[in-house]
Protein backbone atom coordinates (compact mmCIF):
# COMPACT_ATOMS: atom_id res chain seq x y z
CA UNK A 1 0.00 0.00 0.00
CA UNK A 2 1.08 3.32 -0.97
CA UNK A 3 1.19 6.75 1.54
CA UNK A 4 1.18 10.37 0.34
CA UNK A 5 1.77 12.45 2.73
CA UNK A 6 0.14 16.26 3.26
CA UNK A 7 -3.07 15.90 1.17
CA UNK A 8 -5.74 17.68 1.91
CA UNK A 9 -9.26 16.45 2.99
CA UNK A 10 -10.24 17.43 -0.73
CA UNK A 11 -7.41 15.48 -2.48
CA UNK A 12 -7.59 12.40 0.02
CA UNK A 13 -11.68 12.05 -1.17
CA UNK A 14 -10.10 12.46 -4.63
CA UNK A 15 -7.79 9.57 -4.19
CA UNK A 16 -10.43 7.27 -2.50
CA UNK A 17 -12.44 7.69 -5.07
CA UNK A 18 -9.74 6.88 -7.81
CA UNK A 19 -8.38 4.06 -5.78
CA UNK A 20 -12.19 2.29 -5.56
CA UNK A 21 -12.19 2.51 -9.80
CA UNK A 22 -11.78 -0.70 -11.04
CA UNK A 23 -10.13 0.63 -14.73
CA UNK A 24 -7.55 2.92 -15.99
CA UNK A 25 -9.68 4.36 -18.51
CA UNK A 26 -12.95 4.35 -15.63
CA UNK A 27 -10.32 6.40 -13.56
CA UNK A 28 -9.61 8.89 -16.64
CA UNK A 29 -13.50 8.78 -17.41
CA UNK A 30 -14.16 10.15 -13.89
CA UNK A 31 -11.29 13.09 -14.05
CA UNK A 32 -12.77 14.23 -17.18
CA UNK A 33 -16.29 14.91 -15.35
CA UNK A 34 -14.33 17.16 -12.93
CA UNK A 35 -13.98 21.34 -12.67
CA UNK A 36 -10.59 22.05 -14.12
CA UNK A 37 -8.88 22.52 -10.94
CA UNK A 38 -10.01 19.51 -9.69
CA UNK A 39 -9.21 17.37 -12.74
CA UNK A 40 -5.93 18.99 -12.53
CA UNK A 41 -5.74 17.85 -8.69
CA UNK A 42 -6.72 14.22 -9.87
CA UNK A 43 -4.10 13.73 -12.57
CA UNK A 44 -1.23 14.41 -10.61
CA UNK A 45 -2.76 12.53 -7.84
CA UNK A 46 -2.86 9.73 -9.99
CA UNK A 47 0.52 9.82 -11.57
CA UNK A 48 2.18 10.25 -8.25
CA UNK A 49 -0.04 6.97 -6.96
CA UNK A 50 1.73 5.60 -10.17
CA UNK A 51 5.24 6.41 -9.48
CA UNK A 52 4.65 5.99 -5.79
CA UNK A 53 3.72 2.07 -6.71
CA UNK A 54 6.66 1.83 -9.67
CA UNK A 55 8.85 2.81 -6.90
CA UNK A 56 7.80 0.43 -4.05
CA UNK A 57 8.17 -2.49 -6.40
CA UNK A 58 11.30 -1.64 -7.66
CA UNK A 59 10.30 -1.21 -11.11
CA UNK A 60 11.17 2.69 -10.64
CA UNK A 61 15.08 1.88 -11.76
CA UNK A 62 13.42 0.01 -15.02
CA UNK A 63 11.81 3.17 -16.18
CA UNK A 64 15.13 5.28 -15.37
CA UNK A 65 17.42 3.73 -17.17
CA UNK A 66 14.78 4.40 -20.01
CA UNK A 67 15.33 7.81 -19.38
CA UNK A 68 18.95 8.19 -19.19
CA UNK A 69 18.84 6.10 -22.37
CA UNK A 70 16.18 7.94 -24.20
CA UNK A 71 18.31 11.26 -23.16
CA UNK A 72 21.45 10.09 -24.66
CA UNK A 73 20.37 9.25 -27.75
CA UNK A 74 18.91 13.06 -27.91
CA UNK A 75 21.40 14.74 -27.50
CA UNK A 76 23.67 12.22 -29.79
CA UNK A 77 21.38 12.83 -33.10
CA UNK A 78 21.44 16.99 -32.07
CA UNK A 79 24.85 17.30 -32.90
Amino acid sequence: MITISGLTPKQKALLTVMWEIDSMDKVQQFISTLPTRDAQDADSLLKIAIWESLEQEGAIDDYRQDSVDVISRIRSSGQ
